[in-house]
């Protein structure tokens, strides 16, 4: 009984001494806060910004999780009256877990003081994110947790235990295998009592007046999602069944022999209603993935479950109402017209912008048309969560109807006039049944769009 209990104390210290170098600080996070500046001044995150701050937020919460597991592994030992510990092994089992206590407090205190007040930031930390394993409302429930009155009452206990015993938890720096603890300890002990029991007081006031903006905007957003995401799979499905489409069979394969991994496939269905809701002449965009060989060989990374949703004859990740999926070209293309556009990169910025892309593959379909957020994607958030940033490539989101978004012709713009990308071809605008490529192609598409849509780019972002 007694070498488990110093075993447990061993390996409970080696958890806090590895976890502490990665415990949120100022001076660790000097990128990321920076991120979190630039974002509350924008008003939206960034693809890049997006990926740091929400990385930097999964490794807190792993370590988080390490930390409550370690208090929760010691705190029957030190309560339990029966067991046959000696005082001075009580108080090694209490140094380390108060060390991990302290280390909570203050890091949940550094979180709550550093974003509480941005709405753009705590809101960004609360959204779910399958690709860092992030559930919905972390932060808000690291504010709640570490304000709540019985979490500071319970922490409170254990301080003034640790000021009572204080000389004899001291002189535990003197037994090697527990030194370390007690030179930890010193430090986030200092920090963690650096409040008043009135800032406690404001700062869960404080919380509640969070919680209740963020139930208030959660149900006012979870009402209009409804409505929209109702409203726009009515509207998707409404298309002319006798109407056959224009790109056939063989225009596919005539497609299939241009493309490459890394393409965006613009496309235009003639008869959908959705067009008189959505901006321009091009209203949807694909991201073309390439065959299972060539993503291999680009050096494309995806976990294996992906690779076996993606596999052939998968070409194409698109997202629609069904959500992000991979897809066969021939489903893509079931259209009346499309654009091919290339962007120049090297073949290794190519890997790392299909690899981002692919991260999304699995989210739901976002019906507010809103890239603030990135649990939920439209059909150009893919290229743009997957390539902006990557190899010189940038995105530039536009406002429209108050919102930051990123059209299909957004997308266009950017090889006929910006040059990030190139026109590789075009079939079907207006009517123009013959597939057309390089010079020829880049003039028929600028023309499709450059007066069609200009009178109509300030209207709804892209499907």
């Amino acid at each position: 009984m007694l070498d488990e209990i110093d075993d447990l104390v061993c390996q409970s210290t080696r958890t806090l001494c590895s976890v502490a170098s990665v415990l949120p600080r100022r001076a660790m996070l000097h990128q990321e806060m920076e991120d979190a500046e630039r974002a509350a001044e924008r008003g939206y995150f960034l693809p890049d910004e997006d990926e740091r701050v929400r990385g930097a937020f999964a490794r807190y919460l792993g370590v988080r999780a390490a930390l409550h597991g370690t208090i929760r592994d010691l705190e029957p030992v030190f309560h339990d009256e029966k067991s046959p510990i000696s005082d001075h092994q009580r108080l090694r089992v209490f140094a380390v877990a108060f060390c991990a206590a302290c280390m909570l407090m203050r890091s949940a205190r550094f979180i709550v003081d550093s974003y509480a007040r941005s709405k753009i930031v705590w809101r960004k930390l609360d959204e779910a994110e399958p690709r860092y394993g992030l559930p919905c409302q972390q932060f808000s429930k690291i504010y709640s947790s570490s304000t709540h009155p019985y979490t500071v009452w319970r922490f409170y206990r254990a301080v003034e235990f640790a000021r009572k015993h204080a000389d004899a938890i001291r002189d535990l720096g003197d037994e090697s295998d527990i030194a370390p603890i007690i030179e930890l300890l010193q430090e986030e002990e200092h920090e963690a009592l650096h409040i008043s029991k009135r800032a406690e007081a404001r700062n869960r006031f404080r919380y509640l007046w969070h919680s209740l903006n963020r139930r208030r905007n959660s149900t006012l957003n979870n009402i209009l999602f409804a409505i929209f995401e109702g409203s726009g799979r009515a509207i998707s499905e409404l298309q002319n069944p006798f109407h056959a489409k224009r790109v056939s069979s063989d225009v596919i394969r005539e497609a299939r022999r241009l493309l490459r991994p890394g393409d965006v496939i613009v496309t235009r269905h003639d008869d959908a209603v959705s067009n008189l809701f959505l901006p321009g002449y091009w209203p949807h965009a694909a991201l073309y993935v390439g065959s299972t060989e060539e993503r291999r060989a680009l050096g494309v990374q995806m976990d294996e479950e992906r690779w076996i949703r993606g596999r052939d004859p998968v070409r194409v990740l698109e997202a629609r109402k069904d959500g992000v999926r991979f897809r066969c070209l021939t489903d893509t293309l079931r259209v009346d017209a499309f654009a091919v556009i290339r962007p120049k990169l090297e073949s290794t910025a190519l890997a790392q912008g299909l690899s981002r892309a692919a991260e999304h593959e699995g989210k739901f379909y976002d019906f507010e048309f809103d890239f603030r957020r990135s649990d939920r994607l439209v059909c150009t958030e893919v290229v743009y969560r997957g390539f902006h940033a990557v190899g010189g490539l940038e995105f530039r989101l536009t406002t429209r109807a108050g919102r930051p978004t990123f059209s299909a012709e957004d997308l266009l713009d950017l090889a006929v006039q910006s040059g990030f990308y190139e026109v590789v071809a075009l079939y079907g605008e207006n009517g123009n049944n013959q597939i057309a490529t390089g010079a020829t192609a880049r003039d028929r598409l600028a023309a499709s769009y450059s007066s069609v849509g200009s009178a109509l780019k300030g209207g709804s972002p892209t499907g």
